[in-house]
């Protein structure tokens, strides 16, 4: 009798997840965005990323750029770039996960890869919300804080332009029509909002 409960249980669980399984946890946003790009021509000495345990101290991994864990749907890299979410900073050395089990490590950054804060990135980039939120990521309101009163309740067909960045909150303008400030990562860090590379509000 309690093996035939279990089953039931175990089919009435697999019943209730999506039709293609598991849905991809939202990606994790760190401190910043590193942009991995090809090693040059001339550095044929180079083919992997190394990882360390601590910046120069016990390398700990070898790895292509496209084994790391991806940042899409927030962000979709271009052609043999590879954007990854930055953890921590020491002079060139960054923190990030390197694998989707958030295992950590120090990389070294060349110069010819690019690091950004969050807070400089986003600013001015137009991006939509991601799907599956939970209810309070969809409000807009007058100050940066959840106690703030709600201007408005957002959807993801809104194109919204980011104007600022404080801490988890963005300013932002929504369908060129009126201004808030929503949560652009949640309470865990991870993000609630991807980069619209395709809606340029200045151009509309």
């Amino acid at each position: 009798m309690l093996f035939r409960t279990l089953i039931i249980s175990l089919l009435l669980a697999l019943s209730a997840l999506p039709a293609f399984g598991i849905a991809k946890s939202r990606p994790f946003s760190g401190n910043g965005l590193l942009v991995i790009r090809p090693f040059p021509p001339q550095r044929d000495d180079v083919r992997a990323l190394a990882i360390y345990r601590e910046p120069g101290v016990e390398r700990i991994a070898e790895l292509d750029g496209k084994d790391l864990p991806p940042l899409a749907p927030v962000i979709q890299g271009r052609r043999e770039e590879y954007p990854v979410a930055v953890i921590g900073k020491k002079g060139n050395w960054l923190r990030i996960a390197y694998d989707d089990a958030g295992r950590e490590g120090w990389l070294e950054m060349p110069r010819y890869w690019e690091y950004s804060p969050w807070g400089s990135f986003l600013k001015g980039r137009a991006a939509r919300l991601l799907p599956g939120l939970k209810k309070d990521l969809y409000l807009l309101r007058r100050e940066p804080s959840p106690t703030s009163p709600q201007i408005d309740t957002l959807s993801r067909q809104k194109n919204l332009r980011i104007i600022e960045i404080k801490e988890d909150w963005a300013l932002v303008l929504v369908d060129l029509t009126a201004y808030g400030w929503m949560r652009w990562r949640d309470n865990d860090g991870r993000f609630a909002i991807s980069i619209d590379d395709k809606f340029d509000p200045q151009k509309h």
